[in-house]
């Protein structure tokens, strides 16, 4: 009998669920080693709130360094492995709003989108990953933007400058070494005036986000 790894996902999502408390304590230990700076932080918070836009293989440091400020919601993707993710990072005090702004109704386009405008209404930045749930990699999607039109509120690019390793996944998913430098990197920000030309807007902040650094950047 041949050995099927999709048999046993489901088994596998189920255990790490159950493991939520333990990974967001593994998380904090890891958080509590890494140096960060706060300039980024106390520029932000000048214009809150805002939307952040990032990566999918940056998520984690991010994370690291959110988990730390408090008033962040994050947009989850409803797949079911997204349920691992919202679980953690409900553990490390970030508000999560389930769907993807990327995606249309029937994948929870639609409930992403009054999340993050209810969040914004209530204070929170809101973070969203530009080329989720399911790349391709760094190539910026509309929902970020469209979230922008309606709320008039700027979106940020946002990347990290960290030492640290990436898995061979399809966002370069990147893990911070612990006890290294991280360095959250700002650009300048996009206010999007209508729900027109979002594609000249996406192809601006794909071009803010990638001269921020190098998608393999390392800092000492």
């Amino acid at each position: 009998m041949e050995f099927d790894p999709k048999a046993v996902r489901p088994l596998l999502r189920k255990l790490f669920i159950s493991l939520n408390v333990p990974i967001a304590a593994l998380l904090k230990l890891h958080r509590l080693s890494l140096r960060f700076d706060d300039a980024p932080w106390e520029r932000i918070e000048k214009e809150r709130p805002v939307l952040l836009a990032l990566y999918h293989g940056e998520l984690l440091p991010i994370v690291l360094y959110g988990a730390l400020r408090g008033g962040i919601a994050a947009v989850v993707s409803r797949h079911a492995d997204g349920e691992i993710i919202a679980k953690v990072l409900e553990r490390l005090r970030f508000r999560v709003i389930r769907g993807s702004a990327n995606e249309g109704r029937r994948k929870g386009g639609e409930a992403a989108l009054k999340g993050i405008l209810r969040a914004l209404g209530e204070g929170y930045h809101a973070a969203i990953t530009v080329d989720g749930p399911k790349g391709p990699c760094c190539k910026v999607k509309r929902g970020i933007l469209y979230a922008a039109a309606v709320s008039k509120r700027p979106v940020y690019p946002v990347r990290v400058r960290v030492k640290g390793f990436r898995l061979r996944s399809w966002d370069r998913f990147l893990i911070p070494l612990p006890f290294s430098r991280l360095e959250v990197l700002l650009g300048e920000p996009i206010f999007v005036e209508n729900k027109e030309g979002l594609d000249q807007y996406a192809a601006l902040l794909e071009e803010r986000l990638k001269s921020l650094a190098p998608i393999d950047n390392e800092i000492s």
